[in-house]
């Protein structure tokens, strides 16, 4: 049985970083990489092979798309691995007011952001054993409402919401998950972003951006400690603390207590 990482998200960013850092770290037989730009995922792949010598698996894909996510479920189905480690970090944002942005990309974000990792996390759960873990890469956008980033700031609450409530789930297999919840990144995610993206940039850039290697450096560390919550910033945790992280967690407890008990 192949020991593998899936890595979505994987042509740039922090999804990009965390392939080459598992790469790094961990003896794999295979890591697949997942996104739409064929020729970064090539190149990406070949990075991998010639410093760490490890194969990787190019799976092009769209994952708003049905097909894109069938295609993965088949493949599992077809080489049945064992997943060591899944990394959701494809998503894209979209700032300004909702009624006044497309509706066909804000239904493609809430696609990519929400189903598509929900989607992935689920079917790939079941070639999990004991030891694998799960890298949710939520936002800090997440602990609250985000007026002029409202569907996004609504998807990452549903990534962390959802993710606190499986880290609690899969803890009895020996499965762990880790939540990423960053400021802003210097990344590509403001070039997609439908905003004047210089002038946005520089102002967030100059209070507040941070490297997407310091994030992916802090969340691999974050992962292997076993850690549900990754602060990338002392702002982070900030947010995190004020904004109830730690109550969410305590009453995820809470409530799968009251599910146990009523044998649900």
């Amino acid at each position: 049985m192949k020991n593998i990482a899936v890595v979505t998200g994987a042509s740039s960013g922090m999804g990009r970083g965390v392939a080459l850092k598992i790469a790094q770290r961990y003896e794999l037989d295979e890591i697949w990489l997942i996104a739409r730009r064929k020729d970064r995922l090539v190149e990406l792949a070949k990075e991998i092979y010639n410093v760490y010598h490890i194969n990787c698996v190019i799976i092009p894909s769209d994952l708003t798309k049905d097909e894109s996510i069938n295609k993965i479920i088949n493949r599992l189905e077809e080489v049945k691995p064992n997943i060591k480690i899944l990394v959701n970090a494809s998503g894209f944002g979209l700032m300004g007011e909702s009624a006044k942005l497309s509706m066909a990309k804000q239904e493609e974000m809430i696609k990519l952001n929400v189903l598509a990792l929900f989607s992935l996390t689920r079917i790939c759960v079941e070639y999990m054993s004991k030891g694998s873990g799960i890298i949710q890469f939520a936002s800090l956008a997440a602990y609250c409402p985000q007026p002029y980033l409202a569907v996004y700031g609504a998807t990452k609450s549903f990534v962390l919401s959802y993710s606190v409530s499986l880290a609690h789930e899969l803890k009895k297999y020996g499965i762990r998950v880790s939540i990423v919840c960053p400021g802003p990144v210097d990344t590509e995610f403001f070039d997609v972003m439908e905003i004047d993206k210089n002038s946005i940039k520089n102002i967030v850039k100059r209070l507040l951006m941070q490297s997407s290697e310091d994030v992916v450096s802090k969340t691999i560390k974050a992962f292997e400690k076993g850690r549900l919550r990754v602060d990338t910033r002392i702002i982070t945790k900030f947010f995190s603390i004020v904004m109830g992280m730690p109550m969410q967690k305590l009453g995820s407890i809470i409530v799968a207590g009251l599910y146990k008990n009523l044998k649900l």
